[in-house]
């Protein structure tokens, strides 16, 4: 399996891909179903959760 490579400031990239995503659920707000504001949440826990795990491993180093 090939591993995913980073962008070079992955803080970057993933702020825009953050403020992407906002932009397009503002834009959209009247057309989200309960579904798909179902998913959103979904998702949204998954990114907390997976930098919640991130935080506390760099807790850990410092």
């Amino acid at each position: 399996m090939q591993s995913r490579r980073c962008p070079r400031n992955l803080t970057d990239a993933a702020l825009e891909s953050i403020e992407e995503a906002i932009r397009a659920v503002e834009s959209c707000r009247e057309e989200l179903t309960a579904d798909g504001y179902k998913v959103l949440r979904g998702r949204l826990g998954h990114l907390m959760d997976t930098l919640f795990d991130i935080g506390g491993s760099l807790s850990k180093s410092t």
